[in-house]
C-alpha cells in the first residue's frame, strides 16, 4: 500500500493550523458560555426590575381584589385583565401569574398565558421545588432546566402582609433564541479567527519550510565542494544557530581549501620552474595582465581568483616536455614543435586530477585556441572557446611578445599592443582585445 508523503511545510501549517484552530474554538467557546451566562444575568435582573413595578400596579390597582373584599368573579376578571395587559408590554414574557397560599400549598389566583389566553384555571395548585419563600420580601428568580424557563417572583403586599405573589415566565423559545443568536455571533467571529489563523499558520510554516530547505541546500553544496556560501541569519532561534555554524563551517572548509589549492599550485609551479626557468616569471606576469583583463570586464572575485590559478598553471603540461626540446636555444623544427604542442591537453589532464583545481582545466586546455578556430589542440572557434581560455591567450601573447626568449629580444611594448588589436578577430576575441587595451597593461 502506498505511503502518502507530505512536504515538511504541509506538516508545519497543519500542526500551527490546528493547535491554533484548536485553541481559537476553545476560547470561542469559553467566550460563548460567558456571554450566555451575562445574558442570562442580565435577563433574571430586567425580570425583576419588571416584576416590581408590575406589583406596584397590581396593589395599586386591585388591593381590594387581592383582600377579598370585591366578589370573587369580578375580582377574577379585574386580576386576568391586569395580568394580560402587564404580559402584552413585553413580547419575552409568556406567561404572568398570581398566587395565593392555601394552607401548605401554592394555588393559581389568575394567570394570564400567551401560547393559551385562558391559562390555568384558578386554583390550580402551582408545583415548583424552588419555591420556598412565601414569608419573604425579596423577589426571588428560578430557573427550569427541564423546560429552560425563567421566572420570578415578586411579593404583592397589602396591610404589612404578603397577599400574593406576582410571576412572570420567560419560556424556553426566548432564551433559545437569544442563545441562538450569540452562539451565532461567536461561530462567525471564530470562523474569522480561524481564517486569519490559517493565513498566519501558512505564512509561518511556508517561512520556516523555506529557511531549512535553505540549510539543506547550503550542506548540498559544501558536500559538492562549493564553500564560498553564506546563509541570511535572521534571529536567535534554533534555525538561525544552525544557519551561523553552516555559514563558519563553509568558511572554514573554503579556507582549508584555497589553503590546500595554492599549496598544489606552489608545488606544481615549483616543479616547472625546475625544469624551465623562464616559465615561472613568464606564468606570473601572464597571470598579473589575465587578472587585469578579468577586472576590466567586470569578473567577480571568485572568479578572478579562478581566472589567475589558470593563467598561473597554463603551461603546466610543459613538464612533460623533454629538457632539450623545452630549453633548446634556436628555433624548433616541426617534429620539436608538434611535441610542444601537446602542452595544453598535457596540463589539462594534471590539474583534471586535482579535485580542487578542475574549474581551470579547460582555460589551459584551450589558451592556444584562436578565434577563428585554427588553434589547437581541438581547433575550438569563438565563444565555443571558454572565456578565461580567451584572455589566457591574449595575456600569453602579449607577454611571451615584450620578453626576451634565448633566441630573440623582446619586442617594443606599443609593437606587441599594436601586434595584438591587429588580431583581434583572427587570433584574439575582439572583446578580450578591447577589454586589455583599457587595462593598465594596454594603456601603458
Amino acid at each position: 500500500m502506498p505511503t502518502l508523503k507530505f512536504s515538511l511545510q504541509t506538516k508545519l501549517f497543519a500542526a500551527f493550523f490546528l493547535l491554533s484552530a484548536i485553541i481559537t474554538m476553545a476560547i470561542s467557546y469559553t467566550l460563548f458560555l460567558h456571554m450566555r451566562t451575562n445574558h442570562l444575568d442580565t435577563l433574571k435582573r430586567d425580570l425583576i426590575v419588571t416584576a416590581n413595578m408590575a406589583v406596584m400596579h397590581v396593589a395599586g390597582e386591585a388591593q381590594l381584589e387581592l383582600i377579598g373584599q370585591v366578589p370573587e368573579e369580578t375580582a377574577d376578571s379585574r386580576l386576568r385583565h391586569l395580568l394580560q395587559s402587564i404580559g402584552k408590554n413585553s413580547q419575552d414574557i409568556a406567561r404572568v401569574f398570581l398566587l395565593r397560599r392555601l394552607e401548605n400549598e401554592l394555588v393559581v389566583r389568575s394567570e394570564w398565558d400567551a401560547r393559551n389566553e385562558t391559562g390555568r384555571q384558578t386554583g390550580t395548585i402551582h408545583y415548583d421545588q424552588s419555591v420556598t419563600f412565601w414569608d419573604t420580601n425579596r423577589s426571588v428568580v428560578t430557573e427550569n432546566g427541564e423546560n429552560g424557563t425563567v421566572t420570578v417572583y415578586a411579593p404583592v403586599r397589602a396591610n404589612a402582609r404578603t397577599v400574593a405573589w406576582l410571576a412572570l415566565e420567560v419560556d424556553a423559545a426566548a432564551v433559545a433564541n437569544d442563545t441562538r443568536h450569540f452562539a451565532e455571533r461567536v461561530f462567525l467571529v471564530a470562523f474569522g479567527a480561524v481564517a486569519v489563523v490559517g493565513v498566519c499558520s501558512w505564512f509561518l510554516a511556508r517561512n520556516f519550510a523555506a529557511r531549512i530547505q535553505r540549510l539543506d541546500l547550503a550542506i548540498d553544496q559544501i558536500a559538492a565542494g562549493k564553500h564560498d556560501i553564506h546563509l541570511r541569519v535572521e534571529g536567535s532561534d534554533e534555525v538561525s544557530l544552525l544557519a551561523a555554524r553552516i555559514n563558519g563551517l563553509a568558511t572554514a572548509l573554503h579556507g582549508e581549501r584555497e589553503s590546500l589549492m595554492m599549496a598544489t599550485i606552489e608545488s606544481l609551479v615549483t616543479a616547472l620552474e625546475a625544469k624551465d626557468a623562464y616559465t615561472y616569471g613568464h606564468s606570473s606576469q601572464v597571470a598579473n595582465i589575465a587578472e587585469a583583463i578579468g577586472r576590466e570586464l567586470g569578473f567577480a572575485e571568485d572568479e578572478l581568483l579562478t581566472l589567475r590559478i589558470a593563467a598561473l598553471l597554463h603551461d603546466i603540461g610543459k613538464i612533460g616536455i623533454p629538457d632539450h626540446i623545452l630549453n633548446k636555444p634556436g628555433r624548433l623544427d616541426a617534429e620539436e614543435w608538434a611535441i610542444i604542442k601537446q602542452h595544453p591537453e598535457t596540463g589539462a589532464k594534471i590539474i583534471a586530477g586535482i579535485p580542487a583545481l578542475k574549474a581551470v582545466a579547460e582555460s589551459v586546455r584551450h589558451h592556444h585556441a584562436r578565434w577563428d578556430g585554427e588553434g589547437y589542440p581541438a581547433a575550438l572557434s569563438r565563444e565555443a572557446i571558454p572565456l578565461g581560455a580567451r584572455i589566457i591567450a591574449v595575456a600569453d601573447t602579449y607577454q611571451a611578445m615584450v620578453s626576451d626568449r634565448p633566441y630573440r629580444a623582446g619586442m617594443p611594448e606599443e609593437v606587441a599592443l599594436k601586434e595584438i588589436r591587429r588580431c583581434a578577430g583572427t587570433q584574439f576575441d575582439p572583446q578580450v582585445v578591447g577589454a586589455f587595451v583599457k587595462s593598465t597593461y594596454g594603456l601603458s
